[in-house]
């Protein structure tokens, strides 16, 4: 696995597409022509990372992203011919988890390199396609992810999508001079079959059960505003 499927949606004026990346295209995330992109700090510090990364580097992530067990997808704007690049989103260590190799689950992550598409609630639309991508056509029964603390938009994005907290590390990160803990979410597949297959018994919790209802509106949503090319 490499690159997820097109996917196209709309969030308020702007038309998104979720669609793989190409190696040409990697320039974009380090460019100075808009503004530095994954070398500005502010677009970097809730990633747990201080460095920034130069073409080379990018263009290694490429090739790196082709060959594991991800499904990265590219987010663009689009507008008549132009298509900007703005971020990514994928599913990470797709595959088997439990001793019976029984149970898929796969790890979340997703990022927009620029700023002025921050709070337009392009997070929250992508963490639903690909929750819906995830659960209806991959069949995984759950997607974990995490955040820095101190990045409420990421926690607000996935929250929307039927993620809930589980767990804190404490001190995973360092982050202009504080020590930051790295707080802990999961989001279970809804749909009777990956519910049952998970709980095989046990009673969810409140809070499972308040949870299921926001993925069910997701995966709802996602039916009705998303379509994969």
């Amino acid at each position: 696995m490499a690159f997820g499927p097109i996917m196209r949606l709309k969030v308020g004026d702007l038309n998104i597409e979720l669609a793989p990346l190409t190696r040409e295209s990697m320039s974009e995330f380090v460019s100075h022509e808009h503004g530095g992109g994954m070398q500005r700090h502010t677009v970097t510090r809730y990633l747990g990372r201080q460095d920034a990364p130069v073409l080379e580097d990018e263009t290694d992530w490429f090739d790196k992203s082709r060959k594991d067990t991800s499904l990265v997808w590219g987010i663009w704007v689009i507008d008549g011919d132009n298509r900007t690049l703005i971020g990514n989103s994928s599913l990470n260590s797709i595959g088997e988890d439990g001793h019976s190799g029984f149970i898929r689950q796969a790890t979340s992550g997703s990022m927009i390199f620029r700023p002025e598409y921050w709070g337009k609630g392009i997070a929250s639309a992508t963490h639903k396609a690909r929750t819906w991508y995830a659960f209806k056509h991959l069949g995984l029964h759950r997607i974990k992810s995490a955040v820095i603390q101190g990045n409420g938009g990421s926690s607000k994005a996935l929250g929307r999508s039927g993620y809930i907290y589980v767990y804190t590390e404490r001190n995973e990160a360092f982050i202009d001079g504080e020590l930051r803990h790295l707080d802990c979410f999961e989001c279970l597949n809804p749909l009777d079959l990956f519910w049952k297959q998970w709980w095989h018994g046990d009673r969810p919790p409140k809070t499972s059960l308040e949870a299921r209802k926001l993925t069910l509106e997701t995966l709802q949503w996602a039916e009705e505003n998303v379509k994969l090319a």
